[in-house]
């Protein structure tokens, strides 16, 4: 009686996920464990800072609104977790090893897992800023049919991934197994640009699904709030001395963020 197939494929995406995780956690610990310095900033110091201020000047464009603080806390390393994550997976497609070398990307059910997370964060992160009744809100009105581009940007996200990386991998197995040494290390140097490129889209699109899920729902507030406006001199003129006391609190934190 034959045994069971196993499908190992499964395993080594599953393996491999886990070590990017581990590496991301290891690379983390490793850029924060030490006291860091204004005056004397080590190589360590200067490259965890740079990764730290592209996703900040991300962060920047989506957050806005009272909140601004408590979103760009919580936006920008949702957005990092989503792109080094992505990243480090796509680097397996380039590892010159033959068994291990699967990337975690080529299987579409981690891409479906990343681009729920990032739908879902988006979401969670509307309802942060704006309630949880708003958010709910925004996914059927004024548009009832709403929560299907939720579900389509599920799909886009997965799908464009997927086949990226899936098709780079698979055409880097294809011509290893008709010309071994060579070619494969052409397509190994050339397959850093997708690598980088697929993360960065992949952040980009979620960096402005955030943009649109904050902003229309604060439009929809501004509109609101102009209405009563229109009806209530007297509101009008509260609003405007609030809006007074607020702005310089929030050019203060803005300076701060920027220096």
């Amino acid at each position: 009686m034959e045994g069971a197939a196993v499908d190992t494929g499964g395993i080594i995406v599953v393996v491999n996920s886990a070590l990017v995780g581990a590496a991301l956690v290891a690379t983390g610990w490793w850029l924060a464990h030490k006291p860091l310095s204004a005056s004397d900033p080590s190589p360590r110091q200067n490259a965890g800072e740079a990764i730290l201020d592209f996703f900040v000047g991300k962060a920047r464009g989506v957050s806005r609104g009272p909140k601004y603080e408590r979103l760009m806390g919580t936006v920008t390393p949702f957005l990092a977790t989503l792109f080094l994550f992505i990243f480090v997976s796509n680097l397996f497609a380039i590892l010159p090893l033959p068994v291990i070398n699967r990337p975690p990307t080529s299987h579409f059910s981690v891409t479906l897992t990343l681009a729920i997370i990032a739908v879902s964060g988006t979401i969670l992160i509307g309802a942060l800023a704006h309630g949880p009744l708003k958010a709910a809100k925004h996914l059927v009105w004024p548009n009832p049919l709403q929560w299907i581009s939720e579900i389509t940007d599920v799909l886009s996200l997965s799908l464009r991934l997927f086949g990226n990386i899936a098709g780079e991998y698979m055409t880097l197995l294809l011509v290893v197994a008709v010309v071994p040494f060579g070619i494969p290390l052409i397509l190994h140097v050339l397959g850093l640009i997708p690598v980088f490129v697929q993360a960065f889209v992949f952040t980009l699109l979620t960096a402005s699904f955030l943009a649109a899920a904050v902003g229309e729902q604060e439009a929809e507030s501004a509109e609101t709030t102009a209405e009563s406006a229109e009806t209530s001199p007297e509101a009008s003129t509260e609003s405007a001395s609030r809006d007074s006391e607020i702005r310089p609190r929030f050019s203060h934190r803005g300076e701060g963020v920027q220096s």
